[in-house]
């Protein structure tokens, strides 16, 4: 065999058994594993696919970048009217003023750009041996190889999709047969042309049903116990241990979540609907995905450090020190000194009024998701502080990285559902968006008044701008409908190519 190097950030292998949580998960960056001695075994190709998941979860890509980092401040989802204009911030600082070619930011963007492309050659070098291995390598045999190829198929979905949106027009503006970036599915790839928006999201499509299908008969049929608690916590023991934790890996539902998002985002309303209805009905037989937190137990919860209300999270990546560490570096590096000289990512009061309005009171994300700060003008965002390790809550807390949660399938629901011609349709959707809105907290959700979609959709991305603090959703939103994008700090920008795509690295060649 050709001596490649298999470049990955990846687990340490383990070869006779997983011991504890922290081996399976817990990244130490290897030197480059040879090719050939990777995939002689299961355990190589467990290996590979766990690179891949700490690989994304690195602070290039959705350990900071892609959520709660760059993207975020891109959607102007904070003010930066308190963020530090050096260290981890000075990125966020030109991006949320739209300098997409400034020296201070594109260092950060390329190596957005080069780690989503690794982390899909990664992928396709994955599925290519996957499929051609011998079902004897693996301790679980065919069960375990097509869990392993189902993943990687689902991943290299969700990293396309995601630079879609990134650095290409949203469907609604028209983009038509002009060509941004193309759809990588060999190993390796040298040339790789360009397509339109329209046959990547086709592609991004196909691979998601594709690895739907699969996981359907591995997991989607005979769900078993996926109660919050055994989706992100430790079960199991030895060769067992790759199986559980499945809140931690793209499982049947978040591949069906994810379906949706896309379906929404390409305007297929019908199929996203039909996708997200599918999760609400499991929903509401399993109870595993909970879109509300128990009026009784909920602030108990978050006291206890489910800052993040984990319950809902349907597929989160796993990151044991980057989440916490960045916070504190850039929400708290000056905790303790006067609150005028703090630097922080904070939300002003007339971001609060606007997007919280009378519910504020009631609303749990706004009671225990953001700190007062300098006599109520300025509010800091706590959804990624370190909660005790003590905690009954703390340590998942503080290790997830929410991709996908149910509330937004209730969202994509909602949208897909509104009528305002047909009554019955139309209070269906408002009763889902109520039912995410009662899960928060607000108890009397009034939405009595909302007659005409222009209304609904206010609510809804308000609604929308409150749960998705931090995650890296809110740029989309607003962009996948061509809407006007609000800023605080620099004016509400009209939507345009101009402040909705991320101009290409340079070196267009790192993909590989």
């Amino acid at each position: 065999m050709k001596k490649i190097y298999f470049n990955i950030i990846s687990l340490m292998m383990i070869v006779i058994s997983f011991s504890s949580c922290s081996d399976w998960l817990d990244v130490n960056p290897s030197d480059e594993i040879k090719e050939e001695y990777l995939f002689q075994t299961g355990d190589g190709f467990q290996t590979a696919l766990n690179g891949i998941y700490r690989k994304m979860a690195s602070f290039s890509l959705y350990g900071s970048n892609m959520t709660w980092g760059v993207v975020d401040a891109w959607g102007q989802v904070y003010t930066m009217k308190q963020a530090s204009t050096s260290g981890a911030c000075q990125a966020m600082q030109k991006i949320a003023r739209f300098n997409f070619n400034n020296s201070e930011l594109t260092p950060t963007t390329d190596q957005m750009w080069n780690s989503a492309w690794n982390a899909i050659a990664n992928c396709n070098e994955l599925i290519q041996q996957t499929e051609k291995a011998d079902t004897t390598l693996f301790y679980h045999k065919s069960y375990e190889r097509q869990l392993i190829l189902s993943e990687a198929i689902a991943l290299r979905a969700y990293l396309h999709f995601d630079l879609l949106r990134m650095y290409a027009p949203a469907p609604a503006s028209n983009p038509g047969n002009k060509t941004y970036i193309p759809y990588v599915n060999y190993y390796p790839a040298y040339v790789n042309e360009n397509i339109s928006v329209s046959e990547c999201l086709n592609h991004i499509i196909a691979d998601l049903k594709k690895a739907q299908a699969i996981l359907y008969q591995l997991e989607g049929k005979k769900p078993g116990n996926l109660t919050p608690n055994t989706r992100f916590q430790e079960a199991g023991s030895g060769k067992n241990l790759f199986f559980s934790l499945r809140g931690y890996r793209l499982n049947y539902w978040a591949a069906t979540a994810l379906l949706a998002r896309v379906y929404l985002y390409a305007g297929m309303k019908d199929e996203a609907y039909k996708e997200a209805k599918t999760l609400i009905d499991a929903d509401s037989k399993n109870k595993f995905f909970q879109a509300t937190t128990s009026s009784y137990y909920g602030p108990k919860n978050i006291e206890a450090g489910n800052i993040k209300m984990y319950e809902n999270i349907i597929f989160g990546l796993y990151s044991p020190t980057e989440l916490v560490d960045w916070d504190a570096a850039v929400n708290h590096a000056n905790d303790g000194q006067d609150e005028g000289t703090q630097y922080y990512l904070s939300w002003d009061s007339e971001m609060i009024d606007q997007y919280f309005g009378e519910e504020k009171n009631q609303d749990w994300r706004f009671k225990y998701q953001f700190e007062s700060k300098y006599y109520d003008y300025y509010y800091r965002p706590l959804k990624y502080y370190k909660q005790s390790e003590s905690s009954s809550y703390g340590p998942v807390n503080n290790k997830t990285i929410p991709m996908i949660r149910m509330s937004e399938v209730y969202y994509i629901a909602a949208e897909c559902l509104f009528d305002p011609t047909d009554p019955a349709k139309m209070n269906a959707a408002k009763s889902y968006l109520k039912w995410v809105k009662q899960g928060r907290g607000i108890k009397n959700a009034q939405m009595d008044d909302i007659t005409t979609t222009e209304q609904f959709m206010t609510a809804l991305l308000s609604e929308m701008r409150r749960e998705f603090v931090g995650e890296g959703q809110t740029l989309f939103m607003y962009k996948r409908l061509n809407r006007m994008l609000p800023s605080f700090d620099n004016g509400d920008q009209v939507a345009s190519d101009a402040i909705y795509v991320l101009p290409k690295p340079e070196a267009e060649s790192n993909i590989k």
